[in-house]
């Protein structure tokens, strides 16, 4: 059967809008704009608007995040609640999560991705969405460990490590 074109509709289109969903609080900032100039910041959120990648994380969760700072190299399993809580935001998942972890400490997180995961085990990265939190949990706190022993082993800067393996992989194994 063929789609349906609009001009063929016959019925109301107000109940499509109705319907309309996506990302309620960004829409609504986004669409109440009104005169005010853009700005880099709500460039980016529009882009991630577009790309349904809008995450809200509210002042108390980043302050949980901040406060991770205080960890040192090898605390990582110090921040599960955290990484749970990050976990079950919209728009975030192990990559996401990972990121900003290791933005707020480097010497203690560092990016987990498809890349940096095949560079590393030399196997596909093969968490999804739908795998359970505890599961992604133990993946990333493993690949730390994993990722620090091979920074020892090869003499590689752990803050840097993310980056090294991302690129290693690009290079030596190509796309994913």
């Amino acid at each position: 059967m063929p789609p349906i074109k609009a001009t063929e509709f016959d019925g109301d289109f107000s109940e499509f809008l109705h319907q309309y969903k996506y990302q309620p609080m960004l829409t609504r900032k986004l669409d109440g704009l009104g005169d005010g100039g853009l700005t880099p910041e709500l460039i980016n959120e529009i882009v991630l608007w577009k790309v349904d990648r809008y995450v809200s994380v509210d002042g108390e969760q980043l302050r949980r995040v901040d406060a991770l700072l205080q960890l040192k190299p090898g605390e990582h399993e110090q921040a599960r609640s955290v990484l749970e809580e990050l976990l079950q935001v919209h728009g975030v998942d192990l990559p996401m999560a990972s990121t900003f972890l290791r933005f707020r400490n480097p010497s203690v997180f560092q990016i987990i991705d498809r890349h940096a995961y095949r560079a590393l085990y030399g196997r596909d990265y093969k968490l999804y969405p739908q795998t359970s939190l505890q599961k992604k949990i133990a993946v990333y706190f493993a690949y730390l460990d994993d990722l620090r022993s091979l920074c020892g082993q090869k003499g590689l800067k752990f803050e840097t490590a993310d980056r090294v393996l991302y690129m290693f992989d690009k290079k030596t194994n190509g796309g994913l």
